[in-house]
């Protein structure tokens, strides 16, 4: 449990590092589709994040992830 904890305030200063940049996130739909889209990284808070994801067409859209989606590998960021 400790180490996982280290492993949080790891992926958390990591993400705070790349706030205000454009990123890439990779999640899961299912057992073999992934959804890849370049979202922008807005805010950062002690246990969640938010992007905003900007369109070619249509409104924007706003997601938060939490840091333990990142260590469960639930979604993936390429910096």
């Amino acid at each position: 449990m400790e180490q996982e904890v280290g492993k949080i305030v790891d992926i958390r200063e990591k993400v705070r590092q790349h706030l205000g940049e454009d990123i890439e996130i990779t999640s899961a739909y299912g057992r073999k589709r992934e959804n890849r889209h370049k979202v922008h990284l807005i805010e950062s808070y002690p246990t969640h994040f938010i992007v905003e994801n900007i369109p070619l067409r249509g409104p924007r859209t706003r997601e938060s992830y939490q840091y333990a989606d990142i260590l469960t590998q639930t979604i993936l960021i390429h910096y």
